[in-house]
């Protein structure tokens, strides 16, 4: 063999060996910069975790207790609605968001970053649409109580109609969201990253950017109109309170019966809305739509007559669910005026209710603006120039909008006696089987 061609041949297999060396090393220095991006995120990635939990278990006591345990009402199946979109939330978005964490500058599993953005979009827009149909609905219980109230069957509907705008304004995240590849340099080295951002084909368009304001958009807009339903609700609320409290002080033995039964600035429909009627959905659920009937047929036949109009201190629709325990209870207490108590006691359910969703659309309503400020960083690449620590206070504030899907289990267990009833159920039932073993 010619002593050149030999040369050179040798010549060329050491530098190609040189060249893979080098581009072993870069994909070294890749995973060495993930793993510092991985401990630096470490505390949120945790704290995900947690929340991960929380949400999946605490969500599936609320459709246990909400689908088998609960009369049928809107607030029932309001609150299905918000428990299946946390679920939700806690198996696609959540743990995708905790390998994103995990797997920063090497993200290796393209479908699994598009499947997470796309239920992260969904379920923020369900929710949002579902809290805002919410305050709709405590608007018109609160505020008013002699229009058209919405029904068990019309809620159903709107549930599902809810889910398929948020399934249509997600689709085009799984197009616009995705993995690219991005240089980076890293002592002193050039480097290619894989991030799980916006796909590599739309990676120089605006596309994407004009998704992310729309939906912001959209969603604003939901939050704007929340706002001011409660507005509108607490302003009521705080006027009735004045206005009983003035009453109460103004009532004498002997007037008191007087006052109750004389016409009122605000009046009521006496006669329990189907909306929120009390029906067992165990054993009494074969005749629920019975039920329902005749009560459609009584509202309509009471309407015209005057004994089927009658005043309330509270100035709230009767139109909440009656639960009988809590009811008997109220009476015996009232023997003075129990139809007067049967109001006062759904009236003050009206408020309970209210407050339940209140505080959930206030939180959602803070956390989702913050989700939504930080969320325009990544359409605008923002976070490529951020340095770690940066990034982990990033993802922290980013990821508070998870406590979403968390609270709604303790707000229940707060401020829902049924709710509470079932728990306790659930602990008498297990204390009871741990003594017989």
């Amino acid at each position: 063999m010619d002593p050149f061609t030999y040369l050179s041949t040798d010549t060329s297999r050491v530098s190609t060996e040189q060249e893979h060396v080098t581009d072993h090393n870069k994909d070294d220095l890749a995973q060495q910069l993930n793993d510092e991006m991985t401990r630096a995120v470490l505390p949120v990635t945790v704290f995900v975790g947690i929340e991960v939990f929380a949400a999946f278990f605490g969500n599936l006591l609320v459709i246990y207790v909400f689908l088998f345990r609960y009369h049928v009402c809107n607030f029932r199946y309001f609150v299905l609605c918000l428990a299946f979109t946390d679920i939700t939330s806690s198996l696609t978005t959540m743990p995708g968001e905790m390998v994103t964490q995990l797997y920063w500058y090497v993200y290796p599993m393209p479908e699994v970053c598009k499947i997470k953005s796309f239920f992260n979009v969904f379920t923020v827009s369900a929710e949002a649409l579902c809290l805002l149909i919410i305050g709709v609905d405590r608007y018109m219980k609160v505020c008013r109580p002699l229009g058209w109230q919405m029904k068990p069957k019309h809620a159903k509907y709107v549930c599902g109609i809810i889910y398929i705008i948020a399934f249509i304004l997600a689709v085009p995240v799984y197009f616009f969201w995705g993995t690219h590849t991005n240089e980076k340099i890293y002592k002193n080295t050039t480097i290619t990253v894989t991030i799980c951002e916006k796909d590599e084909k739309w990676l120089k368009t605006n596309h994407p950017l004009q998704y992310s304001v729309t939906v912001e958009v959209i969603i604003s807009l939901c939050l704007v109109l929340m706002f001011v339903l409660y507005v509108f609700v607490a302003r009521r609320l705080l006027m009735n309170k004045r206005f009983r409290t003035y009453t109460s002080g103004q009532r004498s033995p002997t007037t008191s019966s007087s006052i109750e039964t004389s016409p009122d600035p605000i009046e009521v429909n006496s006669t329990p809305d189907v909306s929120e009627s009390d029906f067992s959905t165990g054993e009494d659920r074969k005749s629920s739509n019975l039920n329902v009937q005749d009560c459609d047929r009584n509202i309509a036949g009471n309407a015209a007559r005057p004994e089927s109009r009658k005043s309330t201190l509270s100035g709230i629709s009767v139109d909440d669910d009656q639960d009988h325990r809590e009811k008997r209870n109220k009476i015996s207490t009232h023997h003075s005026n129990p139809r007067h108590s049967g109001t006062h006691d759904m009236a003050s359910r009206v408020r309970r209710k209210t407050l339940i969703m209140f505080i959930l659309t206030v939180v959602f309503i803070i956390t989702t603006i913050l989700y939504l400020t930080l969320l325009s960083f990544i359409a605008r690449s923002i976070l490529d120039t951020m340095s770690n620590s940066s990034k982990a206070v990033y993802f922290f504030f980013f990821r508070l909008y998870f406590i979403n899907h968390v609270i709604n289990p303790i707000i229940y267990g707060v401020l829902d006696p049924h709710f509470r009833q079932v728990m306790r159920n659930f602990r008498n039932a297990f204390s009871s089987s741990d003594v017989s073993k």
